[in-house]
């Protein structure tokens, strides 16, 4: 394929531990490994400047977010500025609607490029490229629109979107020449309109990087460890029936549980020494602990349009994965599971789709196909 220039248009970049900055990251780094130019439009960070020296990417500086209301202003009050938090989000998605805007006003300034990639979420970012569209500023001769979750289509968040932002939505949705969704289950929290633009592309990682995980091997020591990383929402990825029923077992095991809102499963870590909270650590410490653990722990979405991201970080550790529903807990199999039986594990599918290179030469072709349908076109 022709080496292409290509803007790739991200809130979260390195050294961001999200499953967004991990995905523009990789993605730049192998467009640049494959010979493309690459210019980023990213929140600069000085840890950066060795990326970029090693990779030869340009990148423009989209600044600072905007600041939220600290929480500390009401003291004992806190609900209150959590309230206030939330409304702000739902009725004018602040703080991050200031992509939208800057943006817009960044794309205008950039030299032409072949190809540009947006990733969300937010999905303000895909609102900025939709508006420098609009008005005739966007550098690129075709656009992808790369989304991690649905927005409006969103099953898993504790509050439905305001109707009126489903205009943004079809307006991006309407700019790009494709969008693209992790998997085949994702098509369906988009407007129906909007199918034929929708291609699927997983997450990539350059996995040779992650081989000596599967080096690493659990204690033997009669204790079974399993661990759970991310974020939980109550009623929906709730750890509480999970931990109501480990806390009243007599089972040697330790539960490690990684994430920033320890306040669903604080009361059980003071009930049960067994149960074990650490924060939120750097991707590549936390995939080296989980290595070590006898299975790693996995709650199933409700809906189908979401897939947990973590499942293919869990598979890079080489570790067994019980994938559970919280609200139907399968006691047979999580006894199993702590019993070391792991015939019912989750299995990833086609696992060859997550390297990278192939997860680039996806883009690559959605790049030579919009191009060649401009040319048609014109």
């Amino acid at each position: 394929m022709a080496k292409k220039k290509f803007v790739i248009i991200t809130r979260s970049f390195y050294p961001r531990n999200s499953p967004r900055g991990h995905r523009a990251t990789e993605l730049v780094k192998e467009l640049c490994r494959q010979g493309h130019k690459v210019h980023v439009v990213a929140p600069a960070n000085a840890a950066q400047h060795a990326l970029q020296k090693e990779y030869g990417f340009t990148l423009s500086d989209l600044g600072n977010e905007w600041p939220e209301i600290p929480i500390e202003w009401l003291g004992r009050k806190r609900w209150v500025l959590r309230v206030i938090r939330r409304a702000l989000l739902q009725l004018i998605y602040y703080p991050d609607i200031y992509l939208m805007f800057r943006i817009a006003r960044i794309l205008r300034n950039i030299e032409p490029q072949d190809a540009a990639i947006s990733i969300a979420a937010p999905h303000s970012v895909h609102w900025g490229v939709s508006k420098a569209i609009k008005k005739g500023n966007f550098p690129a001769s075709i656009w992808v629109a790369d989304c991690g979750d649905p927005f409006m289509g969103l099953e898993n968040d504790s509050f439905k979107k305001m109707p009126y932002f489903g205009g943004l939505e079809k307006e991006f949705c309407e700019c790009a020449n494709f969008i693209t969704v992790p998997t085949s289950e994702s098509k369906k929290a988009y407007y129906p309109e909007f199918l034929p633009k929708i291609r699927v592309i997983p997450q990539g990682y350059n996995i040779e990087d992650y081989c000596h995980l599967k080096d690493e091997s659990p204690v033997e020591d009669g204790v079974v460890r399993f661990a759970y990383a991310g974020l939980f929402i109550p009623g929906k990825r709730d750890p509480r029936p999970l931990l109501d029923y480990l806390v009243k077992i007599d089972c040697k095991f330790e539960f490690y549980i990684y994430t920033r809102d320890a306040s669903l499963v604080y009361p059980y870590m003071v009930r049960d020494a067994r149960v074990k909270i650490r924060g939120f650590v750097d991707r590549e410490v936390l995939l080296q602990e989980l290595s070590r653990m006898n299975f790693l722990l996995s709650f199933v979405y409700p809906g189908k349009s979401q897939t947990p991201s973590k499942l293919i970080d869990y598979w890079l550790t080489g570790r067994p994965i019980l994938s559970l529903d919280t609200n139907e807990l399968d006691l047979d199999v999580l006894n199993e599971f702590l019993s070391e039986k792991y015939e019912k594990a989750f299995q990833i599918e086609y696992p060859k789709s997550y390297e990278i290179g192939n997860v680039v030469r996806e883009f690559e072709s959605l790049a030579d196909q919009a191009l060649a349908d401009k040319m048609q076109y014109n």
